[in-house]
């Protein structure tokens, strides 16, 4: 509806302006009870030489009579738009049908998708480090928007880009060699390899000479030292086995995991089936030499010196001994990608620290030529915090993500059976898996990643406003009134939309695929989230206000269960798209 409006505004400043807008843009204006949208006619005032709120005057009188219009009206610079009824039936005939005929009924620019490849780089564990409450962040940011595009039509390239390399290697082959336990490394290699890094940290205080140790192991492995390439393999096998247990119980799965050492060309065993490598980070820096984009200095050491108008300062690319910076890993990464996947685009899911990182990254990639037209997104987020302490890594001041789902289910069942008298064993332990770890992951997404967030159990384990357990209940709602129903709808062929709140719903339901594509382009599912709380406001006001099971004209009652229809399997997709379940029952 919204493309129609913008349509008839072109038009109709052409015919009565000769003026030919290439963009007009709707607002959603402050009373959205009472509008649908909103136009700013600032853009026509300086070549009409008239005020803008002259101009909307003017339009509401051009526009009332036409047929997709119910009611236009000036509000100072601003003409205000209510959409005719009759176009909210048209949609809902066509979203029913498309639903009815199996079709993927909010994505009809699928084709325009479908020959066009994203990669998305997220997640970014450690092979050491044990996932904590800071992989709420980018593995669930990032999933959700690979759901996104793929639903759209994308060819996704989900790539979780793991920290598997440099001289933290050294440390823990030593520390293994030392102190090593091959049935603690078994049953959970990234919480043995913590012990192992900790004691290696703490017993090099004590001895000087194990530094030295650590920097000879990691030259060994670099050398392709077998023993120590099995480790090698080993310590990251495991790691990832391990890591991926409590990815799971999120339901994020990367295609690939591809570390960082892949980058440096030593043909260290491949984890998976990706493609080989044809320029690692020794021929990168190489051409950026050659291309005059880096310098190297009399002690072999490789900058980047930026142009004093980019305003970006200077970074290393090579070490004098001739090991590489992380910069050299990202840049073989990117030309890999492209190489391999020639994407339309390549998205970053990783905090801000790295913005500057990622823009020397970025600005070197342009200016060597590699992106053809491909654009690179840094989607940053901010901190994840305790509520009384800032989380601290380096400290060990972490909550560990399996503990926290662990304690998140623990919290459910305590919740439920005060709820609930009634439930049994097996489901208890059914939905307490499924509420709490959904409750926290809907918690985290329904926030802008551009700011800091303070974990809260009282605030997530509320059952009201907008929160999973709130939309949840209107789902099941949902469920629950086309139980006897769903199989007799398609019977009544009549879409006449008599109420406003049958108007409201269908019109909530219709902008789902202009939020898919927002939730797109941004790359921040709070989009998502949002919608799916208004859309349930909006559904929970149809429910309390209009009768359904009890109407007693079976052709309104057919037109509200498609509504009601309707309703549910969109909330149901938008949290398929989040990788949240959705109970039929609570």
């Amino acid at each position: 509806m919204e493309k129609e409006i913008i349509k008839l505004l072109k038009q109709k400043i052409n015919e009565n302006y000769s003026i030919e807008l290439d963009e007009i843009k709707l607002e959603n204006p402050p009373k959205k009870d009472l509008w649908d949208f909103a136009f700013g006619c600032f853009v026509l005032s300086k070549d009409l030489k008239k005020s803008p709120a002259q101009i909307s005057q003017e339009l509401a009188g051009i526009i009332k009579n036409e047929d997709i219009i119910e009611e236009a009206s000036a509000a100072g610079p601003y003409l205000n738009i209510k959409v005719s009824k009759s176009i909210f039936t048209n949609s809902f005939y066509m979203l029913y049908n498309y639903l009815y005929n199996d079709k993927n009924y909010f994505t009809w620019n699928i084709d325009l998708y479908k020959w066009k490849t994203v990669v998305i780089d997220y997640i970014g564990a450690n092979v050491w480090k044990p996932l904590h409450i800071g992989h709420m962040c980018t593995p669930n940011q990032g999933q959700a928007i690979i759901n996104v595009y793929r639903k759209l039509g994308y060819k996704v390239i989900a790539d979780s880009h793991i920290g598997d390399w440099w001289i933290i290697f050294g440390k823990l082959i030593k520390a293994y060699k030392l102190w090593w336990n091959e049935e603690k490394l078994h049953e959970n290699a990234i919480e043995h390899l913590l012990e192992l890094y900790v004691k290696a940290t703490d017993e090099a205080e004590k001895h000087s000479h194990l530094d030295e140790d650590y920097r000879n192991e990691f030259k060994l492995l670099s050398e392709w030292n077998l023993e120590s390439v099995g480790l090698w393999r080993e310590f990251t096998k495991y790691s990832i086995d391990a890591a991926q247990v409590q990815l799971d119980r999120l339901h994020i799965k990367p295609d690939y995991n591809i570390g960082e050492s892949f980058y440096e060309g030593l043909w260290l065993p491949k984890m998976e089936d990706y493609p080989d490598l044809k320029y690692d980070m020794h021929s990168i820096v190489e051409e950026l030499i050659k291309k005059w984009i880096a310098t190297q200095n009399e002690d072999g050491s490789v900058w980047v010196v930026f142009d004093e108008e980019e305003k970006i300062p200077s970074c290393v690319l090579q070490k004098r001994d001739g090991t590489h910076w992380y910069l050299a890993s990202d840049l073989a990464a990117i030309k890999y990608r492209m190489e391999n996947w020639a994407p339309e685009k390549i998205v970053y899911f990783v905090d801000v620290r790295q913005q500057l990182h990622l823009k020397q990254a970025f600005t070197i990639a342009k200016k060597v030529g590699w992106l053809w037209n491909t654009e690179l997104m840094h989607a940053y987020n901010w901190f994840i915090s305790l509520k009384d302490w800032a989380m601290s890594t380096r400290k060990w001041r972490i909550i560990k993500l399996d503990k926290l789902l662990d304690e998140a289910e623990e919290r459910a069942k305590k919740i439920l059976l005060e709820k609930r008298d009634d439930i049994t064993w097996s489901e208890l332990e059914e939905l307490s898996k499924i509420i709490w770890i959904w409750a926290i992951k809907y918690w985290y997404l329904k926030k802008s990643r551009e700011t800091d967030v303070v974990f809260d159990w009282d605030e997530f384990m509320s059952f009201e406003g907008n929160s999973w357990p709130y939309i949840q209940y209107a789902y099941v709602r949902a469920v629950r009134i086309l139980e006897n129903y769903w199989k007799s709808l398609s019977e009544e062929n009549i879409w006449s939309l008599e109420l406003s709140e049958e108007v409201e719903l269908v019109k909530a339901i219709w902008s789902y695929f202009f939020i898919l594509e927002k939730t797109k382009d941004t790359a921040m599912p709070h989009h998502l989230c949002a919608y799916a709380y208004d859309l349930t406001k909006t559904f929970n006001a149809f429910y309390n206000n209009v009768p359904v099971l009890n109407e007693t004209d079976e052709s309104k009652k057919m037109i509200r269960l498609k509504l009601v229809k309707l309703f549910s399997l969109v909330i149901k997709d938008c949290f398929n798209l989040l990788w949240i379940d959705m109970p039929e029952k609570m």
